[in-house]
């Protein structure tokens, strides 16, 4: 006996002869069957541990610093430019005191 997968029928073959019969329905589980494996799923879902709390705060954690940094660095830079602004008279912007 062999069987066609995806059209439920059954062939069947003997010497000459074909016969073809048609199945009327996919054995459903029992119940029980289901009920069990329902509570295996439930079982291993409730096992399962995620990870991300102390990964994620540390990573967080982690990029709050290294936006600090570099925050840091930026207020620098504009400070040093500023600082190089108001030293340099002949700075652009400035205006020129000229006397005559």
């Amino acid at each position: 006996m062999t069987t066609v997968s995806g059209h439920n029928l059954v062939i069947q073959q003997s010497g000459l002869a074909q016969e073809i019969t048609h199945q009327t329905a996919a054995p459903k589980p029992a119940p029980e069957q289901t009920a069990a494996l329902q509570a295996a799923s439930d079982v291993l879902k409730n096992s399962t541990v995620r990870e991300f709390e102390e990964s994620e705060k540390l990573e967080m954690k982690k990029e709050k610093e290294t936006l600090k940094i570099r925050q840091k660095k930026e207020e620098k830079r504009k400070r040093k430019r500023q600082e190089e602004l108001d030293l340099d008279p002949d700075a652009k912007g400035k205006l020129l005191d000229t006397m005559i």
